[in-house]
This record gives structure tokens, sequence and C-alpha cells, in this order.
């Protein structure tokens, strides 16, 4: 079977999980070339991976035979980058959020789409156990009629890590808490609700870190099937992260997912036999989780076999729709309709 030639983009903390999942798919891909304006990061990503290193994206593309790159870089970037990549026909892989910008998404979709390429936007917890699980419940209607999906991420993060990186907290290149902390959670909702957004409503404030965008805040979303949604989120948890959960409140059952990337069941109640409970949760060692494995053998499997992949095109821009919601109306102080 061919393998794919893989290119990442941004050598920095969340690369190291894309190297991981590259080299556990060694099957059907592997990573050729690697690229980071940043020295030290494009060192050390050479070194652990034995790609070839680039200090410039076009002289990678230029040079690589390449059927998928990875974006890894700074959310800001994320739109540049994924059209440079498309200009030179070659699918994009790119971690949330898609852009910061819905039109740029929508951009970008339809580039793709011209050319017959594909986006695989990284959303990795869609593919964690306790994730299928309670989709699988709610695709075979065990919670009847859904009434409301809230989500609590309550993290700590506090001036050091501002601090250490200068487009963290930014507006321009981060977006700010609900789109760098929050859209694995908006994303999973939004999957879980199973309809066209209605509306959001979002206030969000900067009440101790030194940033320019949001420390704090909460949204309230409507879908058009009914389903009232609600994102309280805050870093300024007391030392730790606290709290990442996802609560789905039924007609005929109640579920609530936490741990630290989704990853438990901490509580299944449900009228029906309790054989339906998700037995699957499990421990990781970081927020990350462990879905970029999953992840890139569903990119595989699309590239190399044709299968649809799970985050449609649909879901991506959606996704970005709902995050680009919440910032307008926490900026427009209004309510957003879509």
């Amino acid at each position: 079977m061919k393998k794919l030639n893989i290119g990442l983009v941004g050598c920095g903390r969340v690369s190291r999980c894309h190297f991981e999942a590259i080299k556990n798919n060694k099957d059907t891909m592997h990573l050729v070339a690697v690229c980071d304006r940043n020295e030290k990061n494009l060192s050390s990503a050479v070194k652990q991976t034995g790609a070839n290193g680039y200090s410039d994206i076009n002289d990678m593309l230029e040079a690589e035979t390449l059927d998928a790159v990875a974006i890894c870089t700074p959310n800001g970037y994320h739109y540049e980058n994924a059209k440079i990549i498309l200009k030179h026909n070659i699918n994009v892989i790119v971690e949330k959020p898609l852009t910061l910008s819905f039109k740029e998404g929508q951009k970008l979709m339809k580039i793709a789409k011209k050319k017959g390429k594909h986006i695989f936007l990284i959303h990795q917890n869609r593919f964690n156990p306790t994730i299928q699980c309670v989709k699988n419940a709610l695709d075979r209607g065990a919670f009847g009629k859904i009434y409301m999906i809230t989500s609590n991420i309550f993290w700590y993060r506090d001036n050091d890590y501002y601090k250490k990186s200068s487009w963290h907290g930014s507006k321009e290149i981060d977006g700010g808490a609900f789109i760098t902390q929050g859209s694995h959670y908006t994303d999973i909702m939004n999957w879980f609700a199973g309809d066209n957004l209605k509306s959001v409503y979002a206030v969000g404030k900067t009440l101790e870190r030194d940033i320019e965008t949001e420390d704090c805040g909460s949204a309230i979303i409507e879908w058009k099937n009914g389903i009232i949604g609600n994102v309280n989120l805050s870093i300024l948890a007391y030392n730790e992260n606290y709290e990442g959960s996802i609560t789905i409140l039924g007609q005929k059952g109640l579920v609530k997912i936490g741990g630290i990337a989704l990853n438990k069941i901490t509580d299944w109640k449900f009228d029906s036999d309790i054989k339906q409970f998700c037995d699957v949760s499990y421990d990781v060692d970081s927020v990350y989780g462990y879905g970029h494995t999953p992840y890139y053998k569903g990119v595989a499997d699309t590239l190399l076999k044709g299968k649809p992949f799970i985050i449609s095109d649909t879901d991506a821009t959606q996704s970005l729709q709902l995050l680009c919601g919440i910032v307008d109306s926490m900026d427009k102080k209004k309510k957003i309709k879509f």
C-alpha cells in the first residue's frame, strides 16, 4: 500500500502529538519534512523525527512531494498557511481553530473544493472512546428529546503562560480563551446537538490576566432543533485545571463527560437498562489526550481508501461559525443570529 508523505509546519508544543501519531500510523504514512522559523524548535523537531527541516514553508512545499501538510502554527497564521498549502495542490491538516475569521474559513473550504483537496480540522476528542460511546447513545435515541447541552471549562493559565509565548492572549493571533481553550468543547456540543445553529449570546471579561482577550466568559447557544446550550469558561481556576466537562440533559437520561481531556464518564443516568453504560473511561497524561493517533488513521482512510472523514466540511465550518459568533457577540455585546 502507498504511504502518505506528510509535512508539518509549526514545531511547537502540540507538534509532539502529531509526531507520535504519524509514527503510530507508520504503515500508512511517514513524516518527511518539518518547518519552523524558530531555529531551536526546528532543530529539535529534526532531531526527534529525522525529517528534513525547513525554515520557510514555500521552500518545503517546493522541495518535497507531499500528500498532506499539518498546520501547528499559532491560530492567526492558519489561514495564510492553509492558502499556501492549497495553492500547491496539497491536502491540509489544521489544528483548531480553522481560522480566526468565519469568512476566511469559508474561503478556504471553497478553495479546497475547487482544487479537489481536503481540509482536515483537528478535533481529536471526537475519537475518544467516551465521546464515541455517548454519540452512539444519542444516535440510538437513548436520551429521547434533548433539552440542554452544557459545558464547564475551568482551567488555570497564569501570567507566565502568556509571557512565554507573545501570541498567547493576543486578539490578532490567539483569538481568546473560547477559541484557544474552549474550541474542542464547543465542537463536541455542536456534534451532539446535530443541527444548525440559531443564535448565540456571550459575555466575556478580562478580570485578572494581562492580556487583550477574555479570561472569563459565558455563552448561551440555541440550535434550530430547540436545544439550548451553555458554555462557562475561565482560565482563572485556582492553581489547576479544575474541570473540563460536557453534560447532556435529555428526556430519558443524563450524561456527564469529564476528565482533563473528556476521557471519563462521570455520570450516566437512564430509565432504561444499565447495560447501556459507557464503561470506557481511561487516564491521560495531558489535556491533548490520545485522539491524534486515531485522527491520523482517519486521514489515511480518507486519502488512501476514500472513506468519509468523521469531521465533515459542514462540521468544520459550523464549529468555526460558533466560535466566531461567540467572539462577535462579546465584542458587539448583543445576540448573534445565524
